[in-house]
């Protein structure tokens, strides 16, 4: 039912104008100062930030300078550690190098070990071919240890030899315990004259000793350096602060908390003593391998600060001062002002009853016409039961008018779940006990399926307050609900499996808004984050957090939209897992990113498996390369096969012309004269020269070229088309070479050997070809230039190639040829001479009743 909208009268309307200035004023001066009050504040704070920047910016290059100059005087103590070493294996060397051949191993070790009392190092023997050790095996054993090898014993002793081989003599090389924040140098020299490798290794040195040593040594002076501040240093295992008051001192840690409660540096104190580390800021150091903390104390900046806050709590005090009297001339001017607007609004009071009734008449019709302007409209008349609806609602559902006619046609249409809940909402509307029907739910439409939408609605009651009529309207939201259940279905895909979702806030530890269940699966409860108990980069394996935080730092300043990246994270046991995470960035109204919503899965499995993958590629490349070797081999035996058959049918002719001399000498011989026999003798010797010449051809076109030479593409082929003459006498094909005269850098004779295999290939078919039906064999050889590139084609008549065979004449071993015919290895040879050794390429393609070949090669 509709509230009445309050009429205001004359007397209200001159108590508005009497109260609502002084009001006003009242608020408005009282915003004026908290504003003032703000501003002021800010710009105090804006300005104590700067000079607090300005101090951090140089307390922290000074104590960044201080602590590279504490670890470039650590890193030194090892220079002279080096020089004894060197000096070390070289006086063993020679020792070795010189010592009598006779010399039996058990002196040298004898030998040895009193140097290693003297010196104050430890040596080691291997031999460098049967990698064994001679000498020293517990020193290599101890390396084992500091590196957490689980490599059986005997195979790491010889990996940590083939390492120190392969690094080389004369290197020094870095042995570090990580755990015991301890370091080992050793040093190796080649013996060449007994096949050894001897190396020494130095004592353990304590880095944590080191770096105490040279802060102590410095730490009174380099203050010296600064008037308005100083360093102090505290050493958490021995539980000492040295300079804490700027004198040189050795003082308790627990007796400075005592006495100084309120002061900066304490409270930095208290943080490391309770928490062991502390975040990194300008002010501190942090050698979190050692304990250890170095801190700079500032003098000046207090007193700076206590003045800053006195100049803005005086212009505080002016500016609300101005205010007040402000606000009091503007009370003084409303008041005259009112009066003067009061004799204004009189005069209107009469037309404002008079329009009021007017309003009330059209309340009805506007509400009407809101309701109307729904997606889908229908009404109900409450007495009769009969309903109207619209074209629109009609369309939405695919029903014709008058298909449904009355309330209960309309509920039979609800989904028998949401009916109950309908006619509740409905009844309960009808009593008068809601203001407006609204209700969800699936109704069926024309093609019996069932949608959601969304219904809002009004009774209107006559004057006893019965409801007479009922306006609906129905908004489609099948989308919205089927969008509703696809993401319920994504949470409970992701629930317990190894897909975790997250939501963090843009800042320095990346906060947890919402982590997905499956968080359990790496052992931890979505609870540890989004109570803030645990930080994703607490998560995040410490060698990884600062690459991806560096990573996603360039990605939004990039302003990518998404960011992507593999690293390891580690699970509530301690466990290493590697995840690859997907991230999107979620931005406000102005374009700044304020959260980071994505998902991380765990592919360890897979990253485990790369070894295994690597070493079956190179398995597998290993066989390839056999395999070509034998394709290469089986490519010579088939030219030799080639080559022999033509040298045999170009040797038939002249030895049957021999044949034909020698029979006739022996039946003429008696009848011969001499001149006779010069002529027999003559054509003898010329069948005789060209078999040799035969001969000679043959072996300089097989001859392979292991250098390129300069020759000329057009006088090649031609050489090519020489020696296959004979071949193409079977099938009477002629062949027509065309084009420009080009001279090639390359190898000629495996050039020739790919268009020697092409012609026989075109010769075959078109022997295949004749079975079937006669016709003239011809191939035509184009050579043309193309500004850097030669083309070369060879075009045949001998019959088209089917897909399948198009698709794979190029691999190794097919043919379609029977196997006392042809290997299958020739178009391959021919591909891999082309492609792999004259850098160009090398294709084949379908023309009118044959094929075309075309090689591409550069000049």
């Amino acid at each position: 039912m509709l509230k009445k909208r309050k009429f205001y009268t004359l007397s209200d309307i001159k108590k508005h104008l009497i109260y609502t200035p002084l009001i006003f004023v009242f608020v408005t001066a009282i915003i004026s100062m908290v504003v003032i009050v703000s501003v002021l504040e800010v710009k105090q704070k804006n300005e104590e930030k700067l000079l607090t920047q300005k101090e951090q910016f140089e307390k922290r290059n000074i104590l960044e300078q201080y602590v590279n100059d504490i670890k470039f005087k650590a890193n030194s103590s090892f220079d002279g550690e080096e020089v004894a070493l060197n000096d070390a294996v070289t006086s063993l060397s020679g020792f070795l190098k010189y010592s009598k051949s006779e010399a039996s191993l058990k002196d040298i070790k004898k030998f040895i070990k009193e140097l290693e009392k003297d010196s104050n190092f430890e040596f080691v023997i291997f031999d460098k071919e049967k990698l064994n050790i001679i000498y020293g095996e517990n020193v290599i054993n101890y390396l084992r240890v500091i590196t957490d090898s689980k490599i059986e014993l005997r195979r790491f002793q010889r990996h940590m030899l083939e390492n120190i081989l392969y690094i080389g003599k004369d290197n020094l090389i870095y042995w570090i315990d990580k755990t015991h924040h301890k370091i080992r140098l050793s040093y190796f020299k080649d013996i060449t004259n007994k096949n050894w490798y001897l190396g020494a290794f130095s004592k353990i040195d304590d880095m944590e000793d080191s770096i105490r040593r040279v802060i102590l040594d410095s730490i009174v002076q380099k203050s010296k350096y600064y008037s308005d501040s100083y360093f102090w240093f505290y050493d958490y295992n021995q539980g000492y602060v040295y300079n804490y008051y700027n004198k040189g001192q050795k003082l308790n840690a627990k007796y400075i908390l005592e006495q100084d409660r309120l002061d900066s540096s304490s409270e930095i104190l208290r943080k490391y003593m309770t928490q062991h580390e502390i975040s990194k800021s300008h002010k501190t150091y942090n050698f979190t391998k050692y304990n250890f903390l170095v801190s700079i104390k500032s003098y000046t900046l207090p007193s700076k600060l206590s003045n800053l806050e006195y100049k803005y709590n005086s212009k505080l005090s002016v500016s609300i001062a101005i205010v007040i009297l402000i606000a009091l001339f503007l009370i003084l001017a409303s008041t005259v002002f009112t009066k003067f607007i009061n004799s204004i609004f009189y005069r209107y009071n009469k037309r404002l009853e008079t329009k009021n009734n007017m309003y009330k008449k059209w309340k009805d019709r506007y509400e009407l016409a809101i309701i109307a302007s729904n997606d889908g409209l229908w009404d109900i008349d409450l007495d009769t039961k009969n309903i109207f609806f619209s074209r629109k609602w009609l369309d939405m559902f695919g029903y014709q008018k008058g298909e449904i006619r009355n309330l209960q046609e309309w509920l039979n249409l609800i989904h028998q779940e949401d009916r109950p809940i309908v006619e509740n909402r409905l009844r309960t509307h009808l009593e008068g006990k809601t203001e407006h029907f609204i209700s969800e739910y699936r109704i069926k439409n024309k093609w019996n399926e069932y949608k959601w939408i969304l219904v809002r609605g009004k009774a209107f009651r006559d004057k006893e307050k019965r409801p007479k009529r009922m306006l609906m309207m129905s908004m489609d939201i099948e989308r919205r609900k089927r969008l509703s259940k696809e993401l319920q279905y994504v949470d409970l895909l992701v629930e317990y499996g190894r897909i975790v979702i997250f939501k963090w806030k843009n800042d320095e530890t990346l906060t947890p808004e919402y982590v997905s269940k499956s968080i359990s699966s790496f052992g931890y409860a979505t609870k540890d984050f989004e109570n803030k108990r645990e930080s994703f980069l607490n998560f995040v394996h410490k060698d990884d957090s600062k690459e991806l935080q560096e990573d996603l730092g360039k990605a939004l300043i990039k302003d990518e939209k998404s960011f992507t990246k593999v690293y390891r994270v580690i699970e509530k046991d301690g466990t290493i897992r590697w995840v690859f995470n997907r991230t999107i960035f979620l931005k406000d109204d102005f374009g700044n990113v304020t959260h980071l919503y994505g998902y991380i899965t765990d592919i360890t499995k897979m990253k485990l498996t790369e070894e295994e993958l690597k070493l079956k590629v190179e398995e597998e490349l290993a066989k390839n390369i056999e395999k070509d070797r034998i394709l290469v081999h089986q490519s010579k035996l088939a030219a030799m096969g080639e080559m022999l058959g033509n040298i045999a049918h170009q040797w038939r002719q002249p030895l049957n012309n021999i044949n034909l001399l020698t029979h006739f000498i022996r039946d003429n011989y008696e009848n011969l004269k001499k001149e006779d026999i010069e002529d027999i003798i003559s054509d003898t010797k010329l069948q005789i020269d060209y078999m040799s010449q035969t001969i000679d051809d043959f072996r300089n076109f097989y001859q392979p070229t292991k250098d390129k030479v300069k020759f000329n593409l057009k006088e090649s082929i031609e050489s090519c088309i020489k020696i296959v003459d004979t071949q193409l006498e079977k099938t009477n094909m002629r062949v027509e070479v065309s084009g420009d005269s080009i001279e090639i850098l390359s190898y000629k004779n495996e050039f020739q050997q790919v268009i020697l295999n092409i012609l026989n290939n075109a010769n075959d078919a078109a022997l295949v070809k004749s079975k079937d039906k006669k016709f003239k064999a011809e191939t035509k050889i184009k050579i043309q230039r193309e500004e850097n590139n030669v083309y070369i084609s060879l075009e045949n008549n001998c019959g088209e190639v089917n897909k399948e065979v198009m698709e794979r004449m190029f691999e190794p071993y097919f043919t379609t040829k029977f196997e006392d015919q042809g290997t299958g290895i020739g178009l391959y040879m021919a591909k891999t001479i082309i492609e792999k050794n004259m850098n160009g390429s090398i294709t084949a393609k379908n023309i009118k009743d044959g094929i075309v070949f075309t090689i591409i090669l550069p000049l």
